[in-house]
């Protein structure tokens, strides 16, 4: 009849005390609700600033007093089982005897398959006084390596299996299967060997704490990368942003502050409305400041020649109109006789012009111009 694994409580193997057992069932329903508990204090402890203790889910079987009794059969004894450092079920204890009055090679294999690749699992074997015998070697980062084995020479006795998760976010669930191989008693004495306490295993630090502009601490490294609100600029994380109150000398702040009065078109907020009409007699630097004169184009001006210079076949034309009336350098000009009928080859350019008046020469001679003779400015308009 194959017995029943159980589990231990009470006093070490090593304190020959009383103990209660736990039939294998219990073991496995305990097991599932431990599972449970597990992922359930692992989204608690990504959601709170707090420790999450290494044992806070975990059953009896999480101390070498309640380790679960395993039965050898065949020279062989199988212990599965989960184990999870985030869930606070971090070790598990598993305890064992080799055939009486035998001694031989234990070997120890350990397989596991974890949630996600590259976490580890270890084990260590420990004999009955509690003293560590073998232990598997740790992984290096980002391995995808899931079986270890262990092989003790001179095994004899009871032993106790220690599976636990290294490291804080290890988790797994695990099969350690140990083998046994008798070999000729020799005389080596046991009760000769130190004892020494199994290794500490420390509690899972705090997460992170998540930094947003509302929740700003300075203290707080995640905070090195996020402006506060308001915004502080002596911030470094703040170069750049808007403060309050507004800086027009800070250009993210154009984007945001009201247009103000007199308008500037250098804030966004001011639109073509809140600048005045264009004129033709603005200043050029008034004109660029103005949205509205972007596409301005004056009207032609029409005013009487006040005055010929014949010069050979040419004739130097002076208009009486001039940079208050908006004329300027380079508008073209025709001369119209006394109906308003354009003169052939009259065209000319500005070439000189002051505040009453603009000079240009035409094509023309002087004695060919009629009385009363006046002439149309044109500015010259991209888009005429």
């Amino acid at each position: 009849m194959v017995r029943v694994p159980t589990l231990r409580r009470g006093r070490s193997a090593a304190s020959g005390g009383a103990s209660t057992r736990l039939t294998l069932a219990s073991v496995r329903r305990r097991t599932l609700s431990a599972l449970a508990l597990a992922i359930a204090l692992a989204l608690a402890a990504a959601a709170c600033a707090r420790n999450v203790k290494q044992d806070a889910a975990t059953g009896e079987d999480g101390k070498s007093d309640g380790a679960v009794e395993l039965t050898m059969a065949n020279n062989e004894v199988i212990a599965k089982g989960i184990v999870t450092y985030p869930g606070g079920d971090r070790v598990d204890w598993r305890v064992f005897e080799l055939p009486k009055d035998q001694l031989g090679t234990m070997t120890v294999d350990v397989a596991w398959t974890p949630p996600r690749p590259g976490l580890d699992l270890q084990v260590a074997v420990l004999n009955q006084w509690n003293h560590v015998v073998a232990e598997t070697k740790a992984l290096p980062k980002r391995s995808n390596k899931r079986k270890k084995q262990l092989v003790i020479e001179n095994a004899k006795g009871k032993y106790f299996l220690q599976i636990y998760a290294p490291n804080r976010g290890d988790a797994a669930r695990y099969t350690v299967t140990v083998t046994f191989a008798a070999a000729t008693l020799d005389s080596f004495d046991w009760l000769k060997e130190s004892i020494a306490d199994p290794p500490k295993l420390p509690a899972v630090p705090p997460p992170p704490v998540d930094c947003t502009p509302t929740s700003f601490d300075k203290k707080n490294p995640a905070c090195a990368s996020v402006c506060p609100m308001p915004a502080d600029p002596a911030w470094p994380a703040c170069a750049g942003v808007c403060p309050t109150p507004p800086d027009p000398a800070i250009p993210s702040c154009l984007e945001v502050m009201p247009c103000p009065n007199p308008p500037d078109r250098k804030f966004k907020k001011c639109t073509a409305a809140d600048f005045p009409p264009c004129k033709a007699a603005m200043p050029p630097e008034e004109k660029k400041k103005n949205p509205n004169c972007d596409r301005f184009c004056p009207p032609d001006v029409v005013a009487e020649v006040s005055n010929v210079v014949p010069e050979g076949s040419t004739t130097t034309v002076t208009v009486s109109a001039g940079k208050t009336d908006g004329v300027d350098k380079g508008w073209t000009g025709e001369l119209l006789d006394p109906n308003d009928v354009p003169i052939k080859n009259s065209k000319f350019t500005v070439t000189i012009v002051t505040n009453q008046a603009a000079v240009g020469k035409v094509k023309v001679s002087a004695s060919a111009l009629p009385q009363g003779v006046r002439a149309r400015l044109r500015a010259p308009c991209p888009n005429r």
